[in-house]
């Protein structure tokens, strides 16, 4: 009896491996194959895609790229499309694209090594400046002991400079294609060092008003409105120690930003004037940031850069 027990219980563990067995081969011919098909439908998807993906296709991305100053990105897809067709129209083009790239880039290293020699003296003044929808138009950016705006009739308004100080004193014409426009920051920068070190903001101040009664606020004044007019005389000023301007190259210059904003308060004369807000000036600028964020208008002492 045990001896049948012995033998019964040993076919059914010979049954379980060899089932087992099986189970276990058929899994690995279905992974297989599964994998072997995977392969295959990436390789069918890479096929369409590239059908899909003719050359004007190409092209049009890679330009995208280009405009959007990916240059690597760009290279790449100019490269491969001419690779992949290389007797298109679009390969001609792209091969048109590929030389101004790589001009465009030896340019660039061009002027980061004039600037790495020259510094800060690769800055040009300017007089014409576009932040946003306002354009700024310098006639005169000075230093004098007097400060003066306001003007209506033969009156002016005036502030003398303190004892030790001049005032940086600039006369602008700003047009906006707006009616209600915020006016950039004319920001005063010393040289320090080799660093530019921010000394202050200049006010906005009224050239001229028609007469009294505008200037009062009694009487409308069109000509010193957005909202009527699109160009309008402004003056700006800031008091700087004689001894900044003496011993420093002194940098005006515009933060390409609005944050200048019309105010209205009766009680003042003129009751309308622009007021800062939130221009977040740079304690301390470097060359870099004139790339894009900020302006040279004027260098006062640039034999001292």
């Amino acid at each position: 009896m045990n001896k049948l027990k012995t033998i019964f219980l040993s076919l059914i563990v010979t049954l379980f491996f060899a089932c087992n067995s099986s189970t276990v081969n058929n899994y690995d011919n279905l992974k297989a194959e599964n994998d072997s098909l995977r392969k295959e439908l990436e390789i069918c998807i890479k096929i369409i895609d590239d059908l899909k993906n003719t050359p004007q296709m190409r092209l049009n991305n890679a330009q995208k790229d280009l405009l959007e100053n990916k240059y690597s990105d760009a290279k790449l897809k100019f490269q491969e499309l001419i690779e992949k067709y290389p007797e298109t129209q679009e390969a001609k083009t792209a091969k048109t694209k590929l030389q101004y790239i790589d001009n465009l880039i030896r340019k660039q290293k061009e002027e980061e090594e004039r600037k790495k020699t020259l510094g800060y003296k690769v800055l040009n003044d300017n007089n014409k400046i576009k932040v946003g929808q306002v354009q700024l138009s310098f006639s005169t950016v000075s230093i004098s002991g007097t400060w003066t705006f306001d003007s209506y009739d033969d009156e002016y308004r005036y502030r003398d400079a303190e004892r030790g100080t001049k005032y940086i004193v600039t006369k602008i014409s700003i047009s906006a294609d707006i009616k209600e426009p915020a006016l950039p920051p004319i920001l005063v920068y010393k040289m320090k060092n080799g660093e530019l070190y921010y000394i202050g903001t200049m006010g906005y101040e009224f050239v001229r008003w028609e007469d009294y009664g505008s200037y009062l606020g009694n009487t409308a004044d069109y000509g010193n409105d957005f909202a009527h007019t699109k160009t309008i005389r402004f003056t700006t000023g800031l008091q700087v120690s004689t001894e900044d301007l003496n011993d420093n190259a002194i940098f005006v210059v515009v933060k390409k930003i609005n944050c200048f904003n019309r105010s209205y308060r009766r009680a003042d004369n003129p009751p309308t004037s622009y007021i800062e807000s939130n221009c977040g000036a740079k304690s301390k600028l470097t060359l870099s940031d004139f790339d894009k964020e900020y302006v040279v208008v004027k260098v006062f002492n640039r034999n001292k850069l």
